[in-house]
């Protein structure tokens, strides 16, 4: 991603009877409405929105709010509005980041989602050491969680704490039922399949809770010595593409119809019923929950029963088929950081001594990270570029 050098200037403005239409230096233009840019007023008398911080009630705004004057001085777009006499006045790099339909509000800040398979070739990657000191390589770890669905991280060490830096430095560690940080290794009297050594399909973690696991981070502390245990990632969006692409109708059907998982451990019994694809509001996939090993007795009506059989089958053929799925064998001090409702991540069986640890933080925390810092290297001046994800 890339930050333009010429800022968003305003070059001219022109009043209509319910909006005003503002001309950009770089020739594209942006309809504002009245109410629109009399709600978003940020002054100390209506509160700074970002901060939580509102006053200012929208229905203490007339509907048929105008100007009563504008006017551009020192880059900033100043309105005097004819209800009060209320002044008013906005940057004009966050009119133009606010755009209707901008980039910004679409997307999180702007950088595109890119949907791979097997054919994806080399993990977008970052360096441990450079991240405390380099503010690019922090936001390349978030840039790479946003546009790919994770990232590796080298370097990381094989210390039983470090992946605790890794989390505080991302987020906030969740703790639940497994503690703040669990160990993935083979156990005697195994609580969970993970604990065995054998093969675990492409799954997404925790489905059975109503918020499931946001960013997990695997760490290897010990890798196995026969070479087992090789990470196995799938893109869950890319794989709910093919399915709205070949089987519209079981695509369908998988956005409304709820699949319930259940986990009975230590006393609780967590219940969760979500439908396997969740949309957002421009209709674009968002979330993926795919675990049949958490499944439960599905509750549909009775004419939805077997065609939700039947889609989930296809759903699962298509996301454990290899050719949408990519391998890396962690290294003892690498780490992985993905997101767990986007990326399907499972591991081939193994034999002998492994070792991972696992921790998690929430996706708004994980986000919000994201967006400070692309903030920052808008404002700072220092590149910001994008490293491709081909560089290593």
């Amino acid at each position: 991603m890339e930050y333009s050098d010429d800022p968003p200037v305003i070059r001219s403005y022109l009043a209509e009877r319910d909006s005003l239409i503002i001309e950009w230096n770089t020739g594209q233009a942006s309809r504002f409405h009245n109410l629109w840019l009399r709600d978003n007023c940020a002054c100390a008398r209506c509160g700074p929105h970002d901060r939580g911080s509102r006053h200012q009630l929208l229905l203490d705004i007339p509907e048929d709010i105008a100007p009563s004057s504008v006017s551009v001085r020192h880059g900033k777009l100043k309105v005097v509005w004819s209800h009060g006499g209320h002044r008013s006045e906005y940057d004009p790099l966050w009119l133009h980041a606010h755009s209707y339909g901008s980039s910004v509000v679409r997307g999180r800040s702007g950088l595109r989602k890119t949907l791979w398979d097997s054919a994806l070739g080399e993990w977008p990657s970052v360096r441990w050491d450079r991240i405390s000191s380099d503010r690019a390589e922090r936001h390349r770890l978030h840039a790479c969680v946003v546009e790919f669905g994770f990232v590796l991280v080298r370097g990381l060490g094989t210390e039983n704490d470090a992946i605790e830096r890794l989390g505080e430095e991302i987020g906030y560690i969740r703790e639940t039922h497994y503690g703040r940080v669990f160990d993935l290794v083979t156990r005697v009297r195994p609580t969970i399949l993970a604990d065995l050594a054998g093969s675990l399909p492409p799954h997404t973690d925790e489905v059975y809770r109503s918020v499931p696991t946001g960013i997990n981070i695997f760490h290897c502390i010990t890798s196995s010595p026969d070479g087992g245990g090789i990470s196995q990632l799938v893109d869950g969006h890319r794989v709910a593409a093919h399915l709205e692409e070949h089987h519209p109708d079981d695509f369908e059907l998988l956005t409304r119809v709820p699949v319930r998982h259940e986990r009975r451990i230590q006393g609780q019994v967590i219940i969760a019923e979500n439908p396997p694809i969740t949309l957002d509001f421009r209709g674009e996939v968002a979330e993926v929950r795919l675990n049949e090993r958490t499944m439960t007795a599905l509750r549909a009506d009775q004419d939805l029963m077997l065609p939700t059989y039947l889609a989930l089958r296809t759903f699962l053929r298509i996301a454990y088929d290899p050719i949408h799925r990519i391998e890396y064998l962690l290294k003892p001090g690498e780490a992985l950081v993905l997101d767990n409702l986007r990326v399907l991540h499972g591991r081939s069986a193994y034999k002998g001594a492994r070792h991972l640890r696992q921790a998690q933080v929430m996706r708004d925390e994980f986000f919000a990270k994201f967006t400070a810092l692309t903030e920052e290297m808008a404002a700072g001046g220092d590149g910001g570029h994008y490293v491709d994800a081909s560089t290593s």
